[in-house]
């Protein structure tokens, strides 16, 4: 009888420097640089974005409310860059 042994497969990737600098270069809507800034400062799911509510935001402390899998709500924070696309765009 054998027994088969797993590896684990590593599916872990991140982004470079250079990466993230050539897709924001590439946004060509004020929406697309925004979403982009805001999912990059703040490691949300698209999923959790899409849930977001305007009254969910903090401006003042660059903070949202976003629910996560399961359910979970949790606050996460924003840079200032990205508040500063967001107004663009909100606007």
């Amino acid at each position: 009888m054998k027994k088969h042994i797993y590896l684990p497969t590593l599916h872990s990737k991140f982004l470079l420097e250079i990466d993230v600098i050539h897709l924001k270069i590439s946004c060509q809507t004020l929406r697309e640089k925004a979403l982009l800034e805001f999912l990059y400062s703040t490691g949300c799911r698209i999923g959790e974005v899409e849930k977001i509510n305007i009254e969910d935001q903090n401006w003042e402390n660059c903070s949202v409310i976003v629910n996560g899998k399961g359910s979970k709500q949790r606050e996460v924070y924003f840079t200032t860059e990205c508040k500063i696309w967001l107004k663009k765009y909100s606007y």
